[in-house]
């Protein structure tokens, strides 16, 4: 006899929350009491396309950018494993402005050198958004903010996220892994980390 086509199938549950990384209890029914959501599950890819180095060049300076990345198996995201710490920017220390007209060290060049030139294979990298980049904070732990053993290197600082904060459009969030603060800034004079996201 045939199945019968199941036109009310079950209802798919929502997604949750991932969970903080939180343990410590300080108050009945706080987060290190509940730990709600779900666990953090990250894949580390160091083989084959996702070893050796992309360079990335902006202005004439060059960063031999690591092809190893992580894959989030929660979110479905795929992360660049490292950020730059040196050769490029205005300091010529990594970091870089959200926006640079004069001399395009800024995110958007650096995002673009990364398609360029397929990191790891891929050319669809995108600089993450604010609610992609938090999904990274592991409230566990400080200075850095996130989980050392997947995401080794990481400063204990700011990284843009590609979202503007529309009460000062001339600002956009970027993201402390020192402290897991969140705070908008000026896109055309502050300069901090980028790490690309894609999927």
């Amino acid at each position: 006899m045939p199945n019968k086509l199941n036109i009310f199938p079950e209802p798919i549950p929502p997604s949750q929350p991932l969970k903080t990384g939180q343990t410590t209890s300080f108050e009945t029914g706080d987060d290190g009491a509940l730990e709600e959501g779900i666990a953090k599950e990250y894949t580390i890819l160091t083989t084959g396309r996702y070893s050796g180095t992309t360079d990335i060049v902006i202005n004439s300076k060059t960063h031999a950018l690591s092809n190893n990345c992580v894959k989030d198996n929660k979110t479905g995201l795929m992360w660049a494993r490292y950020v730059p710490l040196a050769d490029i920017g205005p300091d010529t220390d990594g970091k870089l402005l959200w926006k640079d007209a004069a001399n395009s060290e800024d995110i958007w060049t650096f995002l673009s050198q990364a398609n360029a030139n397929t990191l790891a294979g891929y050319n669809d990298w995108r600089i993450p958004t604010y609610f992609a980049l938090i999904t990274l904070l592991d409230f566990s732990t400080y200075n850095p903010s996130i989980d050392t053993t997947v995401f080794p290197s990481t400063p204990s600082q700011y990284q843009w996220t590609s979202t503007t904060f529309t009460g000062t459009t001339a600002n956009a969030f970027c993201v402390s892994f020192n402290v897991n603060q969140i705070v908008h800034n000026d896109k055309t004079t502050i300069k901090y980390y980028a790490r690309l996201v894609r999927g």
